[in-house]
């Protein structure tokens, strides 16, 4: 039996629920593979992970694989949500009415390469470089609530509902990339080049379950909780469910709609090299970064369009 580890972008919980599933389910080990899902480790986050060898694949986007530093060396396979789950809100009773009042205050950020589509939101909107202060935070939500920040990045199927049941939704205002065409997809599988290479039938094996188990986890919900519970007995049922839901409505869009469940949608890798280009001012090849052959290959039940 053969180990692949994937480090997932968060930890383990309902964001992940197809992952889980193909873990705790061992829908690869049919092939001879064992899936071991990892989560989230800050001082070697997703593709970080991948280069050093420390695991085979992260959950991670385009935009990660881009920025990461030897994009060559990752290949971009799979991605189930369709578009990004980023906000950003803000308090109305601090009168910030637009993007562009966030010049000369402080907006929290993930650490390691996770701010581009905000850059790029704020170089559309025409603020200057500099004039906003990003703030590396592992937890975007404390300093936001207790007003140490103006703003601060979240996903609308975790951070953003626990602000909205601590301040109330009518208390603040939200803003995102789709606002300005800007948004940039979160959601991905990259994997070692080197590892597509010389295991391609490990890479499939890994596709099709990944592939299988979200599509019980949407057809199955009650399965999806379960294995989500099973990982994470220390955060809510309801918690769970809510978080399955906002992320079935991610990926039934887009790409899911017009080819299926899982495309790797090439648009995307266009999309984080253009901001790069907008917010950086250098160029990243990405020739041969994408890899369809393995969503092509999966079983084509496991990558439907018909979810409605």
């Amino acid at each position: 039996m053969t180990t692949v580890r994937i480090r997932l972008l968060w930890h383990k919980q309902a964001q992940f629920a197809g992952y889980l599933l193909a873990e705790q389910l061992g829908l690869a080990r049919r092939h001879g593979i064992e899936i071991v899902c990892e989560g989230l480790d800050f001082s070697q986050k997703h593709v970080a992970a991948v280069l050093s060898g420390a695991t085979q694949m992260a959950v991670a986007s385009p935009a990660h694989i881009l920025e990461s530093r030897d994009p060559a060396a990752l290949r971009y396979v799979l991605a189930i949500q369709q578009e990004s789950p980023l906000v950003y809100p803000v308090r109305r009773a601090d009168g910030i009415e637009s993007i562009r009042d966030l010049a000369g205050r402080k907006v929290g950020v993930w650490p390691g390469h996770e701010d581009l589509e905000l850059r790029w939101m704020l170089k559309r909107a025409g603020v200057a470089p500099g004039a906003v202060t990003r703030v590396e935070l592992p937890d975007t939500v404390g300093p936001f609530l207790v007003g140490e920040l103006a703003s601060a990045q979240m996903t609308n199927y975790h951070e953003l509902h626990q602000v909205e049941e601590r301040l109330g939704p009518d208390s603040i205002r939200i803003f995102s990339g789709k606002d300005s065409g800007s948004s940039l997809l979160k959601d991905g599988l990259a994997v070692s080049a080197r590892f597509v290479e010389e295991n391609p039938t490990a890479v499939q094996a890994v596709v099709d379950a990944v592939l299988e188990g979200w599509s019980i986890a949407f057809k199955e919900p009650d399965r999806a909780i379960a294995a989500c519970l099973a990982a994470r007995p220390d955060i809510r049922e309801a918690e769970h469910r809510g978080q399955l839901a906002d992320i079935r409505a991610l990926a039934m869009t887009g790409a899911t709609l017009t080819h299926g469940l899982g495309y790797p949608d090439p648009r995307h890798v266009t999309r984080a090299a253009e901001a790069i280009v907008a917010v950086e001012g250098r160029t990243v090849p990405h020739d041969g970064i994408l890899d369809l052959r393995f969503w092509q290959a999966a079983p084509v039940a496991f990558r439907s369009k018909e979810w409605n």
